[in-house]
């Protein structure tokens, strides 16, 4: 009774885990319904998972649409606690996936590494590539949990390589070799067997009742599934029709695979650039005549619903596809009447890997969540919108001080490989150091902490610039100049929604040309604005424009009757122009309520007026018939207020780094401009010539478009 009650136990917790991770997090009486379990039974499994660290219970929360009561509490699945990861020895350079224990894809892409081969057969190269796209996703070896390995050739089921393109592998359980190096349980599988059971759970085979998955090569080697398990026959080789004789007479290229597959790709990549390329065409044709009695045999014997096509050719799969059909159907008696679908692979070249995490999942439930018979996540990369992250993509680590950079960079949906710490030493004391930092502490530990990870020689985002401080800035632009190390600020005018907006529509000339703009900013009576808060406002104005200061004038304001000294900018209104003609205006009144911006563009042909978040466009009558007030062409009503276009991810840091001081010497500039205005109001009219800080947008804007306090 007792082992009985046991069993009980661990398959209660199984489905509670299964539950909370795929839901991501939820309530008890959401993972009882989904787990179709007992509530109690539901939290006895999350006390258990919560002490084990699996899980976390979040803060009491009403849930939408409840008018009161008691709140409904919530738990969450610490899916960025652990790694699974997927290599693929079988392309030219090997290919690695990584996860995080809910299935999700923290990155994927080529290690850049060649994949081992006689010359090259050391197993610990892969070894090596693991560790690497580990460290480079934030993670270390103590975080993974299992990996899958997907190699070229026959191997049984207990990973032993019975062929394998090295030769000195041959007769090696290779499973046992690099669970021995890596130190977790390791699954080692014929990667078209991984390709192929990937593509039935989450790909072109998903739903298909029997399904072929074929190599696109001249000589044809498949994998067969039925009702999306893989047909692995007596030896594991069910499916290697290529190892026919009746095939050896095919003419393909001669050598290595991978140096032969690339022979075959460059002249298919000039096909897909022009369609009446020559050779191209007939290398198309060669493929598909070799191709075409192997896959003829699969149709006729196996009669499946769908045809994929894989492997490193598969990218081609288009070019194929539609001629490999027409060929099966004329080659063999019969086959056209079978209607088989070709098409190609929807998970190109990172179907192995996977595959090779989805089966790591799968054997070693154990070893992922401390419970076995778990069932295992979707791992379903979204490829056409680029979810998967190269392996390249930095170590990130954020210094958190509870600001808004360090709440959009936990926000991020790359965030799952970031690592937050509290003191600076816990970044400097990392194994593998990181390529990038956010730092959202306050003013002088920001410095400090910016400073050390400079002298590193590693990148840097400032939550701000240090306020009131240009010698801080001085310094830290010579340590970001003498090592060469990135360096960025935060930047939280122009990442608002109602900026963001404004920029788009004067962008696409939906206003013409920029003939005037001004901003009103109206603060509450406890609103303390900094210089380089100040500095950012008239940037904004200098970025909408398109211009620099030229000439300006100021109108100073008597300090507030209840702040006799203090710091507040005595200044209410400035009056610019632009180096473009441009006239501009900047007003600040104290007092009128929450903070808030309204800004004006009057443009040649309309007129932009924003009002906390929201942007409306008032075109000329002349323009109102012609044109749309929608930068997307989406919205029918032109009364409505504009969609502000997507923010972008603060984790993308390498696609925006574009100097190694830029943004210093940006924040520099900005803080100096404040300091001429106020100059200005000593001297009307003094000359100011600033060039507009083009500061990269790095961190969302608070949905009331308020901004944070150090922001």
């Amino acid at each position: 009774m007792a082992n009985s009650d046991g069993k009980r136990t661990i398959g209660s917790r199984a489905l509670c885990i299964a539950a909370i991770r795929d839901l991501g997090r939820a309530t008890i009486a959401e993972i009882a319904a989904r787990a179709r379990l007992s509530r109690p039974t539901v939290e006895a499994a999350l006390a258990d998972l919560t002490s084990d660290g699996l899980v976390e219970a979040e803060a009491d929360q009403v849930q939408h649409g409840e008018t009161g009561g008691r709140p409904a509490r919530q738990s969450r699945f610490r899916a960025e606690t652990g790694v699974v990861v997927g290599v693929d020895l079988s392309a030219s350079e090997m290919q690695v996936l990584l996860t995080d224990l809910a299935g999700r894809t923290l990155a994927m892409g080529s290690s850049g590494q060649p994949t081992c081969s006689d010359a090259r057969p050391d197993p610990s190269r892969v070894v090596s590539v693991v560790d690497d796209a580990l460290g480079r996703a934030g993670f270390t070896r103590a975080d993974l949990r299992a990996v899958g390995i997907g190699t070229a050739g026959l191997v049984t089921p207990s990973g032993e390589a019975l062929t394998s393109p090295v030769r000195s592998w041959n007769g090696t359980n290779l499973q046992d070799r690099f669970t021995a190096l890596l130190g977790v349980p390791v699954i080692v599988d014929n990667d078209l067997s991984l390709a192929a059971a990937a593509e039935s759970c989450f790909g072109a085979l998903e739903g298909a009742g029997t399904g072929v998955y074929a190599l696109t090569w001249h000589h044809v080697s498949a994998r067969i599934t039925v009702d999306g398990a893989v047909l692995r026959g007596r030896h594991n080789s069910a499916g290697e029709v290529g190892l026919l004789r009746s095939f050896s007479d095919i003419e393909f290229p001669v050598g290595p695979l991978n140096e032969a597959v690339s022979q075959i790709a460059r002249p298919l990549e000039r096909l897909l650039a022009d369609p009446t390329d020559a050779e191209g065409r007939r290398t198309q044709q060669a493929l598909v005549s070799a191709m075409t009695p192997a896959i003829g045999a699969l149709v006729l014997a196996v009669d499946p619903d769908v045809v994929v096509l894989g492997g490193e050719l598969a990218r081609f799969g288009d070019l194929i596809a539609s001629d490999l059909a027409t060929a099966v159907g004329e080659f063999t008696d019969g086959a056209g009447e079978l209607d088989v679908v070709i098409t190609p692979t929807s998970l190109g070249r990172h179907g192995v890997c996977v595959g090779a995490v989805h089966r790591a999942f799968e054997s070693f439930s154990g070893a992922i969540y401390g419970t076995e018979e778990v069932a295992p996540p979707r791992v379903d990369p979204d490829l056409a919108s680029g979810a998967g992250l190269p392996v390249s993509h930095p170590r990130i680590a954020l210094l958190d001080g509870g600001g808004a950079l360090g709440e959009a960079v936990r926000a991020s949906p790359l965030a799952s490989g970031v690592r937050n710490h509290a003191e600076v030493s816990e970044v400097m004391a990392l194994g593998i150091a990181p390529e990038h930092v956010f730092i959202d502490l306050p003013g002088p530990e920001r410095v400090e902490a910016a400073k050390a990870v400079l002298e590193r020689g590693i990148g840097v985002t400032l939550a701000a610039p240090p306020a009131d401080s240009p010698a801080a800035l001085d310094e830290l632009l010579e340590v970001a100049r003498r090592t060469g190390a990135p360096m960025r600020v935060d930047h939280a005018p122009r990442r608002s929604p109602a900026v963001r907006t404004l920029k788009r529509c004067v962008a696409d000339g939906l206003v013409g040309d920029v003939s005037a703009i001004w901003c009103r900013h109206l603060t509450g009576t406890d609103v303390h604005v900094t210089d380089d808060q100040l500095a950012l406002d008239v940037d904004v104005i200098h970025w909408l424009s398109g211009g620099t200061t030229e000439h300006l004038s100021a109108v100073a304001s008597l300090p507030r009757p209840d702040r006799a000294t203090g710091d507040e900018p005595r200044l209410s209104m400035i009056a610019f122009v632009l180096d473009n003609g441009v006239p501009a205006g900047y007003m600040r009144g104290w007092g009128a309520g929450p903070d808030r911006r309204y800004y004006t563009v009057v443009g040649t042909t309309g007129r932009l007026e924003s009002d906390g978040d929201q942007v409306w466009l008032t075109a000329t009558a002349a323009e109102a018939g012609e044109r749309t007030a929608d930068p997307t062409g989406a919205r029918a009503d032109p009364s409505a207020p504009l969609p502000p276009p997507p923010p972008e991810d603060p984790l993308d840091v390498r696609a925006v780094t574009a100097g190694p001081t830029r943004s210093v010497r940006e924040a520099r500039e900005a803080m100096a401009t404040v300091h001429a205005i106020r100059l200005s109001l000593l001297r009307d009219g003094e000359r100011c010539r600033v060039e507009p800080p083009p500061a990269y947008l790095v961190t969302y804007f608070t949905s009331t478009n308020q901004e944070e306090p150090r922001c």
